[in-house]
């Protein structure tokens, strides 16, 4: 005979005694579900939407960014709904662009680079004539990638650039309208390279990574490589992935950082910022925004929005996302939700968010490598919060329900390669 215990416990040792007033057989065996979650405190929705980045480049002419500003980059940029990006150089006319983007709740990120005019001593003008359009300052980018191409007081990589960010961090906190701005250690294109340098904790706020998969899952080398290195490097600092991403050069045949398609592209997008928020990174930000020139090549197939101006399937993903989650900006979330995951959960990942109408949105996704085709696990969401009602969202086909439960117990769905957001509302 067969007889099965439906109960959910707390995690602990439990011993099961089995009595009978009749002669039985006594070998039992027994199986359990374990519950990958029992009670999960929620974290808030809006500081997932604040953690999302995107990189620019309005600093440089010939491109995108500066034919199509007006037309393209600032509609769809603000239609993407995100509120931070990344930008460096000293020029007027781009300050100005980010004083206007101020006004529509985006700030940037500045990169301080000899290459860009940027210098510890010119680093505080340079802010004052973007603010409030900056929000933190960083100093040169991935100098460890070409160490001959610069110096500082006539010291190479990595001496020149320890005394570089001694001069930036001092420069930017003397000046009392610019001692609030945080600092950002140096990006590093190896991040082994960072260990040359040394801990840079002492003239920084944040820790910075550039954490490339090279056309593999978000995850890829993240725990065993990229993020204890920019730790260490960083004094164990928060992190803040200031580049990160993947191109759609398919055909480029000359680089050796691998391509995906358009649509892997919608897929692993919204995961790596999911990843990263997981994982305790401060902010992400996408490298980049726009492919900048109509070429075959890698590096101008990095963006979301193609030269010509068209949106690619990330852009939709990405921005139906953002619209799912988006709460009051710095609203916080203070509840839990009490549920448990059944059936095929091999690959599964998850985030649980919080609103703060205290509806709770539990978004989730199977981490394994994507292609084209329709990938996807049956999976059951097991509810022990009281729920008045829920619904499910698929970011990269639409910001629209895509099914309602009323009073459930229980909800069975297919959990894609991509996001599935399974929005929960608790009774009162």
């Amino acid at each position: 005979m067969i007889e099965s215990i439906a109960a959910v416990l707390s995690a602990g040792t439990y011993l099961l005694q089995v009595f009978s007033g009749q002669p039985v057989d006594t070998s039992f065996v027994m199986t359990s579900a374990i519950a990958n979650t029992i009670r999960e405190r929620a974290r808030p929705a809006d500081t997932f939407i604040d953690s999302i980045g995107m990189n620019v480049n309005l600093r440089y002419t010939g491109i995108s960014y500066h034919d199509r500003y007006a037309d393209v980059f600032e509609p769809r940029l603000r239609e993407l709904g995100v509120r931070h990006i990344r930008d460096g150089g000293n020029k007027p006319e781009v300050f100005t662009k980010l004083r206007r983007l101020a006004r529509f709740g985006i700030k940037s990120a500045l990169i301080v680079d000899p290459r860009l005019g940027g210098t510890p001593d010119n680093v505080v003008q340079q802010i004052k004539q973007a603010l409030p359009g900056i929000e933190t300052v960083e100093g040169p980018n991935e100098w460890d990638a070409n160490p001959e191409t610069m110096s500082y007081k006539g010291k190479s990589f990595p001496e020149g650039l320890r005394e570089y960010q001694a001069d930036l961090y001092r420069a930017v906190k003397s000046d009392p309208a610019t001692a609030h701005i945080p600092v950002l250690v140096p990006s590093m294109a190896q991040p082994e390279n960072g260990q040359r340098v040394g801990s840079l904790a002492e003239f920084s706020d944040f820790g910075n990574m550039h954490s490339y998969s090279g056309g593999r899952i978000p995850s890829f080398d993240f725990d065993r490589r990229w993020l204890p290195l920019a730790r260490e490097y960083s004094g164990n600092q928060p992190i803040i992935a200031t580049e990160t991403g993947y191109h759609n050069a398919v055909n480029d045949r000359e680089t050796g950082h691998k391509a995906v398609t358009e649509q892997v592209s919608a897929k692993y997008i919204p995961r790596t910022f999911l990843e990263f928020f997981n994982r305790g990174v401060k902010r992400t930000y996408l490298y980049e925004f726009m492919d900048q020139r109509p070429l075959p090549d890698a590096e101008n197939n990095f963006g979301i929005i193609r030269a010509d101006g068209t949106p690619k399937p990330a852009f939709y993903a990405l921005r139906n996302l953002i619209r799912i989650l988006k709460d009051t900006p710095g609203s916080t979330a203070s509840g839990g939700l009490s549920y448990y995951f059944s059936g095929n959960v091999k690959d599964l990942r998850h985030t649980l968010l919080q609103k703060s109408n205290g509806e709770f949105y539990l978004v989730m996704w199977l981490n394994s490598e994507s292609t084209d085709a329709p990938k996807a696990q049956r999976v059951t969401v097991n509810l022990l919060t009281p729920t008045q009602k829920a619904a499910t969202f698929l970011p990269n086909r639409s910001p629209n329900a895509t099914a309602t439960f009323a009073t459930p117990r229980r909800i069975t769905m297919d959990v894609p390669d991509a996001p599935i957001i399974l929005k929960v509302v608790p009774k009162a």
